[in-house]
């Protein structure tokens, strides 16, 4: 299957509650892309999705995952769409053994230099965990998914607030009240930090919320 006559789909590399993620091909520019599936369910599901692409359009920094296009369906306002975004060939740290001490401060400091400037533009990821970090060929740590990001202050980044999705194992008690802020990511990078250095997470619980 080709996406917008360029994206040839490879491989699927994961789903979740916001969408499918697919490994693809740019056939024009010949480099691997990676493709997010958007499928929202109604006309405000479709707002949140396209926020997450505007979102991710305004940050320019070295640990955040680059979005190179988005593709509108074509079919009116809420019909499925795809964000096009830069491929990691190490993949998520999702699943992986504990690492170094060394290697685990590195990505911490990597990732907290990324939610500083998501802060600054008045953004809360709000899923801060090992699978939604993904790695460069070259190591470098990078921030993805931003499909649960909430708005905070006065930014107009993305749509007034729904319902906050997060990861129970690694959100942070405000998060999980539905009151999340800036603190809030920096309460679940500890917690992934902690689960890079010792194999899981500081807590467990049964599935996403």
């Amino acid at each position: 299957m080709t996406v917008d006559g360029r994206y040839r789909l490879v491989s699927s590399l994961a789903r979740g509650w916001s969408g499918e993620v697919w490994l693809a091909r740019d056939v024009e520019l010949d480099r691997e892309v990676v493709l997010k599936l958007l499928v929202p369910r109604d006309a405000a599901d479709a707002d949140r999705a396209w926020a997450e692409a505007r979102a991710l359009a305004r940050l320019s920094h070295p640990h955040v995952v680059t979005l190179y296009h988005a593709v509108r369906s074509g079919r009116p306002r809420g019909g499925p769409s795809w964000l096009v975004m830069e491929h990691a060939p190490g993949g998520s740290l999702e699943g992986r053994p504990a690492m170094p001490p060394v290697m685990t401060a590195r990505i911490g400091a990597q990732i907290a230099g990324a939610l500083a400037a998501l802060h600054a533009e008045g953004i809360v990821h709000c899923d801060i965990k090992p699978g939604n970090i993904v790695v460069t060929g070259d190591g470098t740590a990078k921030l993805t998914d931003f499909g649960a990001a909430y708005r905070v202050g006065g930014s107009d980044t993305i749509p007034p607030n729904g319902a906050v999705s997060y990861t129970p194992d690694y959100a942070a008690p405000e998060v999980v009240r539905g009151q999340p802020c800036p603190k809030s990511d920096v309460f679940s990078l500890g917690a992934t930090v902690y689960a890079l250095l010792t194999g899981h997470p500081p807590h467990r619980t049964d599935a996403p919320h």
